[in-house]
């Protein structure tokens, strides 16, 4: 799992330039954007092949169980959840016969908000509502890949949570069903007031009464708080750019 390495020395390089000021002659801001941008995309590239990965693993459990007994325990947190957490999403999806599924990049990187500011709105949910983040984050990787696919289901349901109109009319207190931040407030309200935090899993079904939905959910959210970086890998999951 080279990929974990990449993303480790993408996010120290990304930290050191973020800490710094700034060049104020143009032709050092260039060199500085430049460098900044090379840091970020070489994150994005390496949380992209780690998605391969796991699918392979996802797809087999006897080579999962390889890998994870040759990882480094810190190289494993969140690993094992994350696996359960696609392969509760492909049963969701019918696909029976893990070993067809395949990565597919087909959503623009740039068409969701800064994980940062989603972070920001899960923890603001979070210490409203008493509702630990990971389930919103959670939540919005499924429904939207964090927004990016928050147009109407089949059946309707809308923006980057998938809130049905009428749920939307009872959960969303008067905001924009569109807007991530208040989406997640209403994402958060909802599996408060149906059971969490003292009952996830029920919570869960109420949002979506599928078994599969709501393992999918629990294990995405096991595995950020096994290892948070896990919210920064599964948003470059999925995407081009």
């Amino acid at each position: 799992m080279s990929a974990q390495s990449t993303m480790t020395s993408a996010t120290a390089r990304t930290q050191r330039l973020r800490a710094s000021t700034p060049p104020s002659v143009p032709i050092d801001r260039l060199r500085y954007d430049l460098q900044l941008a090379d840091a970020q995309y070489a994150y994005r590239d390496a949380a992209r092949a780690e998605q391969v990965a796991v699918y392979a693993l996802a797809a087999d459990s006897t080579l999962e169980q390889d890998v994870l007994h040759r990882l480094p325990a810190d190289r494993q947190a969140g690993l094992p959840q994350t696996a359960d957490g696609m392969r509760a999403l492909w049963r969701l999806a019918g696909i029976t016969d893990f070993s067809l599924a395949r990565v597919r990049r087909t959503k623009r990187f740039a068409d969701a908000e800064p994980v940062e500011s989603l972070l920001r709105y899960y923890r603001a949910a979070a210490a409203r509502t008493g509702i630990d983040w990971t389930y919103l984050a959670a939540i919005n990787y499924i429904e939207s890949t964090f927004g990016r696919s928050g147009h109407p289901s089949s059946a309707g349901a809308e923006g980057p949570m998938q809130f049905l109109p009428s749920t939307w009319q009872e959960y969303g207190g008067g905001g924009d069903v569109m807007s991530p931040h208040d989406s997640i407030e209403a994402a958060a309200t909802f599996l408060r007031r149906n059971g969490a935090p003292s009952d996830y899993g029920k919570a869960l079904l109420h949002y979506n009464r599928d078994s599969d939905y709501v393992a999918s959910v629990q294990a995405f959210a096991a595995a950020m708080r096994a290892e948070p970086s896990w919210l920064n890998r599964l948003y470059c999951w999925s995407t081009y750019g």
